[in-house]
């Protein structure tokens, strides 16, 4: 139902009408990493490389113009956008960002930033959290039998089972030593019938080094921050400041991007922060709600809109003509709401 409506939104001329109807408002599109392994794996957190590539090149070819973030920025606080800006941004430092999105953004010659969350960068370790849950769902063992601190088995044939396997082995991880968890990890994906070795070769679940981020960068990506440790409480909202400082100090020796842009970990943010933003030196930050840029934005509560593996070229270009930014906002004002959902469920 939802591809026919767009069709037909499409082919009867509402994606050209929505555009010219928010042809002065910005688009910030969000990415993360690339998925580097057999099948998939996410669809907001990991795209395949050939999907973003595919993105890119139509892109360049279209009538949109993507500018720096940094010029979005300014334009925003002096007095509004030219028609057609998209700003392209990346979270977190994933090794995929490096292998695969940076060549595809210099083919094209398109501007793009990195929020980088330094912690990750600085161990090298990879980001368990991620890897457990992806294995097990890349699986289909139904029952594992896991050497932790004493003998487990997981019963991974319920979300709930799943959930708490995922728990009980990524604190593991975590708190292990770097030889214990990288043999772990190999006896984990080959007990779910996985290569070891090759997915921790691959670097699917490991962040770029810092020379590598140094040689994004002179490739063009813009470098900005992200916190350290990813991590933000709205009940302490004064961690802000120190996460930005920490994560400001270990990318300063590496990259000459002005650091003065900001992303929220997970879209957790409150206006009590803007305040410690503001103070650090922060000029914008950026959400995961879905949403345009307008003219009256808050710098520091700018929202995205999300690209993935799952989003069809048909929904992308949904968004970008502002097609279901509209449907989104209408239906908030139906419903009396001051949130708005995020995603357009037609």
């Amino acid at each position: 139902m939802k591809k026919l409506v767009l069709v037909f939104a499409k082919y009867s001329g509402l994606f050209w009408l929505s555009g010219l109807l928010t042809r002065k408002e910005l688009r910030i599109l969000c990415y993360h990493g690339t998925w580097m392994l057999d099948g998939h794996y996410g669809n907001h957190l990991f795209i395949s490389p050939g999907k973003f590539a595919q993105r890119m090149s139509w892109l360049a070819g279209s009538k949109y113009r993507v500018i720096p973030l940094e010029e979005g920025v300014d334009r925003l606080n002096n007095g509004g956008f030219q028609p057609n800006s998209v700003v392209i941004t990346i979270d977190d430092g994933w090794f995929g960002t490096y292998r695969d999105m940076v060549p595809s953004l210099s083919e094209h010659a398109l501007p793009a930033t990195l929020y980088a969350y330094t912690s990750p960068i600085e161990t090298q370790r990879p980001l368990y959290h991620v890897l457990v849950p992806a294995l097990i769902a890349l699986s289909s063992v139904k029952t594992l039998e896991l050497e932790l601190d004493e003998p487990r088995q997981f019963d991974l044939s319920r979300d709930a089972d799943r959930e708490e396997a995922v728990e009980q082995i990524s604190t593991f991880l975590a708190e292990a030593s770097e030889d214990a968890a990288e043999a772990l990890c190999r006896t984990l994906a080959e007990k779910l019938g996985l290569d070891g070795d090759t997915v921790l070769a691959s670097r699917q679940f490991s962040f770029m080094t810092f020379e590598e981020l140094v040689a994004a960068e002179r490739k063009g990506l813009d470098i900005q921050l992200h916190t350290h440790t990813h991590h933000l409480d709205v009940r302490t909202p004064e961690t802000v400041a120190s996460e930005v400082k920490i994560n400001r100090e270990k990318l300063a020796p590496h990259v000459h991007s002005s650091l003065q842009h900001f992303c929220y970990p997970s879209g957790v943010h409150s206006d009590a922060m803007y305040g410690y933003l503001r103070d650090s030196g922060v000029r914008s930050a950026t959400l995961v709600d879905s949403g345009f840029v307008q003219s009256d934005s808050p710098p520091l509560a700018l929202k995205r809109l999300l690209d993935g593996e799952q989003v069809s070229q048909l929904e992308f270009e949904a968004e970008l003509s502002g097609f279901l930014d509209i449907l989104r906002r209408t239906k908030s004002r139906l419903r009396g709401s001051t949130g708005e959902d995020r995603e357009a469920h037609i």
